[in-house]
C-alpha cells in the first residue's frame, strides 16, 4: 500500500482551504411586476413589489369551475412565487371584479381587504349581490378597510426605490374635489349626455409611482368622472402605462383622459366578446402619445381595424387558455418590459 506522507497531508489540506468554495449565484434583483390576469372579460390585476409584497386589484367571475381563481392563483403562486396575497382590493361591487374572491381565498391565503365601504344593498339592483356579498365577507372575516381618495396602502419600507399605491378616485369623488363637485366638462369634452348611475362610477381609482414609472387603473370609471380626474385640472399627471377603463368599454374611455395622461402603453383588459368598444380603440389610436396597444383578448366581433396587431393579443382565439400579460420594470426604474405569459418579452419602452 502506498504510504501517504503527514507533510502531504496538511499542504493538501491547506491548498483545499486556500481553494474558495464555489458559491451560489445570487437571485437576480427583482424590479417590479404587474401581471394582467386573463378573467374573460372581468378584472384581476396583480401588483409584486420588489420587496415580494402582492397587491391584487379585483378577483374576476365567480363560477365556472374556480376558473378565474385558478388563473390568479397559477400567476400568483406558480409564476411570481408567491405564498400568499398581502392586499386585497374591491375597485367596486359588480360581479366581474370581485365575484372570484371566495374561491380565491379557498386556494391561497389573503392579508388584507380593501375597498371603498361594503354598502348593504346594490347600487344599481344587481340580482346577484346578496349571494357575492355575503361570499365577500366571509372571505374577508367580515372586515375590511375603507379607502378613499388621497390614501395609499401601507406597503412595506420600498429601501432605495419609493414605491406608492395612492387612491385618486373612489366613492362618486377625485382626489383633492373637496366638497364642492367639480365641473362634468372644461373646454372642447362635454360631459355624458345620461350620467352613469351604475356602480361603476363609484369604482376605486390607483396611481402606482415607482420611482418615475407611473401606472394607472381606474377599475371602471365611466366618462364623466374620468373627466373630473384631469379637467379643469390634471390630477394625475402623465403615466407610463395606463390599464384602460372599463375593459375598453364606450361607457369609458373619455378623451379628455387620455390626453392628459399621455400613457406610452396602454393594456385592454377585455374579453372576446366584451369591452374594446371600436370608439375607444379609435381614440387609443388617434393618440400620439401611445406606442403600443396591448389585448387580453382578439375582440371576435370587431374587424381588424379595432384589434391591435395579432402579436400584441394575448389571446387569439375565443376559446383559449387564458394566456395573461406582464409588464415588469427592471430594478433600475428606467425601463419596463410587456410579456405574454412568463417568458415571451414582446416590447419594451423606456420610463419618462
Amino acid at each position: 500500500m502506498k504510504r501517504i506522507l503527514p507533510g502531504v497531508v496538511l499542504a493538501a489540506a491547506a491548498l483545499a482551504l486556500a481553494i474558495p468554495l464555489k458559491q451560489p449565484a445570487a437571485a437576480p434583483a427583482r424590479g417590479l411586476e404587474i401581471y394582467f390576469v386573463d378573467v374573460e372579460g372581468g378584472a384581476a390585476t396583480l401588483i409584486v413589489t420588489p420587496q415580494d409584497e402582492s397587491v391584487l386589484i379585483d378577483s374576476g367571475w365567480p363560477g365556472e369551475g374556480g376558473r378565474d381563481a385558478k388563473r390568479i392563483e397559477h400567476a400568483a403562486r406558480y409564476v411570481a412565487g408567491l405564498k400568499q396575497i398581502d392586499h386585497y382590493v374591491t375597485t367596486h361591487w359588480h360581479t366581474d371584479h370581485y365575484g372570484g374572491i371566495e374561491e380565491l381565498r379557498k386556494l391561497m391565503p389573503i392579508g388584507r381587504f380593501w375597498d371603498r365601504g361594503i354598502p348593504t344593498e346594490a347600487t344599481d339592483g344587481a340580482k346577484d349581490f346578496p349571494t357575492l356579498i355575503a361570499a365577500y365577507r366571509r372571505a374577508g372575516g367580515d372586515k375590511s378597510s375603507t379607502l378613499r381618495p388621497g390614501d395609499t396602502l401601507p406597503l412595506r419600507a420600498p429601501g432605495d426605490a419609493p414605491l406608492e399605491i395612492q387612491v385618486v378616485a373612489g366613492g362618486g369623488r377625485v382626489i383633492g374635489e373637496g366638497k364642492k363637485e367639480l365641473p362634468l366638462s372644461c373646454g372642447r369634452h362635454i360631459p355624458a349626455p345620461s350620467p352613469d348611475e351604475s356602480d361603476n362610477k363609484m369604482s376605486l381609482a390607483f396611481l402606482l409611482k415607482y420611482g418615475r414609472f407611473q401606472f394607472l387603473n381606474c377599475g371602471d370609471l365611466t366618462w364623466n368622472l374620468e373627466h373630473k380626474l384631469v379637467c379643469p385640472k390634471n390630477r394625475v399627471g402623465k403615466v407610463d402605462l395606463w390599464q384602460v377603463t372599463h375593459h375598453g368599454w364606450k361607457a369609458s374611455g373619455n378623451p379628455a383622459l387620455v390626453q392628459a395622461i399621455q400613457p406610452r402603453v396602454a393594456v385592454i383588459t377585455n374579453g372576446p366578446k366584451k369591452g374594446n368598444s371600436p370608439e375607444v380603440f379609435a381614440t387609443l389610436k388617434k393618440s400620439p402619445s401611445i406606442e403600443a396597444i396591448y389585448q387580453l383578448h382578439r375582440s371576435v366581433e370587431n374587424g381588424p381595424e379595432s384589434n391591435t396587431t395579432p402579436e400584441r393579443i394575448a389571446n387569439l382565439e375565443e376559446e383559449c387558455k387564458g394566456e395573461f400579460l406582464m409588464a415588469r420594470v427592471n430594478p433600475e426604474r428606467d425601463r419596463y418590459t410587456i410579456y405574454k405569459g412568463a417568458k415571451d418579452a414582446l416590447q419594451s419602452f423606456p420610463v419618462r
